[in-house]
């Protein structure tokens, strides 16, 4: 029997919706890339199913959505950080996460919509040592924005500035399929690993605090309070919104679509 091939993301957010499918490596195989990877390897036919930027569906029209999952915050997210060597107004470059394709053109957003400046943007890929970076503000995602401590920088929380700016959640990813793939079962499987993982938090809390050299309460808090695993209603506002602001300075924009694959 072919195995289901799923792209997932390494981070601690994305364990939840990932949790027990390691045990079903006799139908699953598992693999693990950052954010702006995803997508290509999607495309390609390297897996079947992946968690996407939700940047790449907007922008794509390739995939459909698997429904009622999401990885999104509203408010206060952690792991979406803008560290600043100097007060925000005064930002010249901004060296952007190389893995990150969504938090960098949310970055985009908030500076240019609320901030009206016009930095340069570089491109960084030394992980969480920002101190070695010449630039003026170096955006972090994931595990490497949590172990970057604000006390030494100018901080933005992307996901909280997104919400005070709409009121609005923002999602970072979805689990996205090609078109014209059809896989059945995979809503209900996903879904479940879903609802699992999160009566499981506790577990993949102490498993990451380990993973990651950080304090046990912090990891439960982001699982349980700053990340948020639903796609109802309000995150697809927020997407919708996301969709707006990237095309606004475009054509004239209409509503998106978004598409879900069958169950």
């Amino acid at each position: 029997m072919k195995k289901l091939r799923i792209g997932v993301v390494p981070y601690m957010n994305a364990k939840p919706l990932i949790y027990g499918l390691s045990r079903l490596s006799n139908s699953i195989e598992l693999s693990f890339e950052v954010p702006s990877l995803l997508p290509g390897m999607l495309d390609n036919n390297q897996v079947d199913v992946a968690i996407i930027p939700s940047v790449e569906y907007i922008r794509s029209g390739k995939y459909v959505i698997v429904p009622d999952i999401s990885i999104s915050s509203a408010g206060i997210v952690e792991s979406v950080k803008l560290f600043s060597k100097v007060p925000v107004q005064e930002i010249r470059t901004i060296a952007l996460d190389k893995s990150s394709l969504t938090s960098s053109m949310l970055t985009r957003i908030i500076i240019k919509e609320l901030y009206h400046i016009s930095p340069q943007y570089l491109s960084w890929n030394k992980h969480y040592d920002i101190s070695r970076s010449d630039s003026d503000a170096v955006l972090l995602i994931g595990d490497n924005a949590m172990r970057v401590t604000n006390d030494e920088y100018v901080t933005l929380d992307l996901g909280q500035v997104w919400f005070e700016y709409t009121g609005l959640p923002f999602v970072y990813a979805v689990w996205a399929i090609k078109k014209d793939h059809h896989i059945p079962g995979i809503n209900a499987l996903l879904k479940d690993t879903k609802e699992a993982g999160i009566r499981s938090v506790d577990i993949i809390a102490a498993e990451e605090a380990q993973r990651l050299q950080l304090p046990y309460e912090r990891c439960l808090h982001y699982l349980t309070h700053s990340i948020r695993y639903d796609l109802g209603k309000n995150e697809i506002k927020g997407l919708k919104a996301f969709y707006q602001h990237i095309v606004s300075s475009g054509p004239a924009s209409k509503d998106m679509e978004i598409v879900f694959h069958a169950a």
